[in-house]
């Protein structure tokens, strides 16, 4: 079954689904456990979010420097 078709069922039986990305509140805690010294794996097991997500949120608040960004060619 496709994903948009599923994505329509559950719309039409009133379904509530999950935002996408992180709330404010968990975006900030991530960045307090990290400054902790928690690992980024840790973080992600204890919230229950993607590593990926975590990261993002890290590079957001600027407690993370993203390595890609920094590279020059």
């Amino acid at each position: 079954m496709h994903r948009a078709t599923v994505s329509k069922h559950l719309t039409r039986s009133n379904v509530v689904r999950r935002q996408h990305g992180l709330t404010i509140e968990e975006a900030a805690e991530i960045v307090k456990l990290h400054g902790g010294g928690i690992s980024m794996r840790a973080i992600s097991r204890t919230l229950g979010v993607d590593r990926k997500q975590v990261r993002i949120s890290l590079v957001a608040a600027g407690a993370l420097v993203d390595q890609a960004s920094t590279m020059r060619i």
